[in-house]
């Protein structure tokens, strides 16, 4: 294999600088903080030692350098919430490369440029932006993370929806919005080629600058990750920004060269090259397909599972020690919805929701209650007994044994009644709800479709 001819001029060093800066940070990103999108480093974050070298690391930093007194939470896989320990690893990560970058300049200062690695980073920048925005877009081709609006959205007042939920219920109403968001999304495949990488990262800063918007509008949990991949999408850009400013601003003619790949310069192994990519690309598309197909098929078996009992129930009666609650109590519940796509939960006075969990096959109700103090709880749980298959088949239990989390048995004496038993912290308790008849597709927002001739704005 040849190195890569070099037309362009040595670089400046402050541009050196940057590129060595960049190069270690974009590489810790890709592995410390977002390794569900590669399978390999995913296992070995559970299974091998990545996280438990994370969680030592960040957990030094955040309580003896920070000083942070609660509990800090662990990513999980395809989440990317923005948690104090994901804060404390951009730190981390920042001072790795600026020192990193410290020492690379010292040992290899002589050096006229780093086109040869900015090839190869480049490289695993278009390949990662590229299947991770892929996995973007099956999650709206399946509808899977903006779900069908169904009973506790529908149910909700407005004035009483988190803005994250609001956001949620304005995607989860239109598939076809979906599929645009998700053709959209679909443009970053165009990384995938050399040629085409200048066009798919301006389509893919443009889809990413979209969801940025919506995540610091509306308060949505993830808001430095899709700010991260816009960065990564930036880069890229870069590279032919001066090119594509004289296009539009000078009227000369632009040519948009491709980067230039290591040359080889036996036959076999060009075309090794080729059919690994070709391999590469086709195996990830095909088992990410192949793995949604699954997981929207499990989906809709659990909803089927539960369709006997799925709906709106309002509380009639809240007996806790053989006393009856008056609606006004803030301990006794409201609602209860069951079966919902988005959100199976419980409705309190006023608009405090406690989350719960109904394994049919066992006709439990199971209470979280706030869903950062369930994270914090099962943090604590993994910290004793490892991030394991084992310990997450075992939560449930766990928290309930310590008295974590409230359990609930329920029987159906008829169609519209339903009973639980069961106990909050040492109480008992004993609830009876009646099943609200509710038909989804009677709400107005469900009702109204689309419509060519409209003789005045459908507003009310």
């Amino acid at each position: 294999m040849e190195k890569i001819s070099n037309p362009t001029p040595p670089w400046k060093g402050p541009q050196k600088i940057a590129f060595r800066f960049v190069f270690i940070f974009f590489l810790l990103f890709i592995a410390f903080l977002d390794w569900s999108v590669n399978p390999i480093l995913s296992y070995l974050y559970y299974y091998g030692p990545l996280s438990a070298v994370l969680d030592s690391v960040i957990s030094w930093i955040g309580q003896d350098l920070f000083q942070i007194p609660y509990t800090l939470i662990s990513p999980y896989d395809g989440e990317h919430n923005d948690r104090t320990y994901v804060y404390l690893l951009y730190f981390t990560m920042v001072v790795a490369a600026v020192i990193g970058a410290v020492i690379w300049s010292f040992l290899d200062r002589k050096r006229q440029s780093y086109n040869v690695a900015y090839y190869w980073l480049s490289t695993i920048i278009r390949y990662y932006l590229a299947f991770t925005m892929f996995l973007f877009a099956l999650e709206k081709f399946f509808k899977m993370q903006f779900p069908d609006l169904g009973y506790y959205t529908l149910t909700e007042r407005v004035g009483d929806m988190s803005p994250m939920h609001l956001a949620w219920a304005f995607f989860g109403y239109s598939y076809g919005y979906n599929i645009f968001m998700g053709m959209a999304e679909c443009a970053a495949l165009l990384l995938l080629f050399r040629r085409t990488t200048t066009i798919g990262a301006i389509l893919t800063m443009g889809a990413l600058a979209n969801v940025i918007a919506v995540n610091y509008s509306y308060d949505v949990h993830a808001k430095m990750y899709p700010t991260a991949l816009f960065i990564m999408a930036l880069f890229l850009f870069l590279r032919d920004a001066l090119r594509i400013a004289q296009f539009f601003l000078s009227g000369k003619a632009v040519a948009l060269p491709a980067i230039k790949a290591p040359a080889f310069q036996k036959k076999w192994m060009k075309t090794s090259k080729t059919v690994l990519k070709c391999l590469v690309i086709a195996c990830f598309l095909i088992f990410q397909v192949s793995d949604y197909m699954g997981y929207k098929q499990s989906t809709e078996e659990r909803i089927q599972a539960k369709s006997e009992y799925s709906g709106l129930y309002d509380i009639e009666s809240f007996v806790v020690n053989e006393d009856t609650l008056s609606h006004e109590h803030p301990l006794r519940w409201r609602q209860l919805i069951i079966g919902d796509r988005l959100l199976e939960a419980v409705r309190f006075k006023g608009d405090s929701v406690a989350f719960i969990r109904v394994p049919v096959a066992k006709k439990e109700v199971i209470v979280y209650g706030n869903p950062t103090d369930l994270s914090e709880k099962m943090q604590r749980v993994y910290n004793e007994k490892g991030m394991t298959d084992d310990t997450w088949m075992k939560m449930d239990s766990i928290l309930k044994a310590r008295q974590k989390i409230s359990s609930f048995n329920f029987e159906i004496p008829d169609s519209v009644t339903l009973k639980l038993k069961g106990k909050i912290k040492n109480d008992s308790v004993h609830i009876t709800a009646k099943k609200r008849r509710i038909d989804l597709n009677d709400f107005r927002l469900l009702k109204r479709r689309f419509h060519w001739i409209n003789e005045a704005s459908y507003f009310y």
